[in-house]
């Protein structure tokens, strides 16, 4: 028989005057790159530990654009430049600093020229409104950006490459550093017409649309991972670290396992290498199980020993035993087809009268 379940309706959250959130301040390097975001009153210095953290986020991002600016394009055979989406890509997925955290398709329209449109476009990217700040370095760096999609869209032979950029945030929030990096490129072919007028050196007002993607990501930090993650040569080692990826790999695929056998009755798990008893029910725990009645068995017979099953689910199967079997062997799951799908860790007999 279906279940059915009531809706209930969303409320707006209840106004609480306690709440109250926390005045930031800003502030940019010289290239913009790089952001700065404070809880704490611009006039105090931050703690020394954090001034670390924020320091390490330009010596990373330092290294990252002489190794982009000194590597030659096999493509071109030239230098790659700072705003060539694909080489911040390949050290973005390849360094294993930077955690995806969101992701969205923007349109930007403006009628804005210069300047005017460069401020507003980071603005409106990086979801932060200066109000009278002046960003003297937008410009330059959206015509950067504007030249090196203008180079691309230019080239037969990169009508599909695309032009981005990425700036650091490095946030102080209540005693807590935070860094993020947002990565914004354009498609030079979806752009082209726009790149050719290029608002950042118009005189004049004109009206163009922007297709740009946004990409939001959470930074670690070499030397945060290097003090909380211990020596990863022994970490990729471990054996419970290498279940637990094993595991989280499986839900990704919804492969079946079998997490435990248990007393049906006292739920108690059978540790490994104990007799099981005929006449009495056990269960076997798991995960994405066949969902259509199969059998089970001992991988390792030697004898006359039987596993008859029950209240067959996709998450615990009821079973018994009969027969014998001295050999400590795994239990297998099979599927409809007899397939093999999941085994145990354990091993087990059953117990002689």
């Amino acid at each position: 028989m279906a279940t059915t379940t009531n809706t209930v309706p969303l409320k707006a959250a209840v106004k609480n005057p306690n709440n109250v959130e926390a005045k930031k301040y800003y502030v940019f390097n010289e290239t913009g790159n790089i952001m700065m975001s404070s809880t704490v009153d611009a006039n105090i210095p931050l703690s020394e530990s954090v001034q670390k953290v924020f320091a390490e986020v330009s010596v990373f991002f330092a290294g990252m654009s002489r190794a982009i600016t000194t590597t030659k394009n096999p493509a071109t055979k030239k230098p790659y430049s700072l705003y060539n989406y694909e080489a911040l890509q390949n050290i973005i997925s390849g360094s294993g600093l930077f955690v995806h955290v969101t992701e969205e398709d923007v349109k930007y329209d403006s009628k804005s020229f210069g300047a005017d449109f460069s401020k507003e476009l980071l603005e409106s990217l990086l979801g932060l409104a200066t109000g009278t700040g002046e960003m003297s370095f937008a410009s330059a760096m959206v015509s950067s950006i504007g030249k090196e999609g203008l180079n691309l869209s230019g080239s037969s032979s990169h009508s599909n490459s695309k032009v981005g950029n990425i700036v650091f945030v490095c946030e102080y929030l209540l005693g807590m550093p935070i860094v993020s990096a947002i990565v914004v490129y354009a498609d030079c072919e979806q752009n082209k017409q726009q790149l050719k007028l290029g608002p950042c050196f118009s005189e004049s007002s004109i009206s163009t649309t922007w297709t740009l993607h946004k990409d939001t990501y959470m930074f670690v930090t070499p030397s945060f991972i290097k003090s909380y993650a211990g020596d990863l040569d022994s970490i990729n080692s471990d054996p419970n670290y290498l279940e637990l990826i094993n595991w989280l790999s499986g839900l990704l695929t919804q492969t079946p396992t079998i997490n435990d056998i248990i007393d049906a009755k006292t739920f108690v798990a059978i540790e490994s290498g104990r007799a099981l008893s005929t006449g009495k029910t056990y269960q076997i725990q798991g995960q994405f199980l066949p969902a259509e009645k199969g059998t089970l068995r001992f991988a390792e017979v030697d004898g006359n020993g039987v596993i008859t099953s029950a209240n067959w689910g996709v998450d615990s199967i009821n079973f018994t035993v009969s027969g014998t079997q001295t050999t400590p062997s795994a239990i297998e799951v099979l599927d409809k087809s007899g397939s093999v799908v999941a085994q145990s860790a354990e091993t087990y007999t059953i117990a002689t009268s």
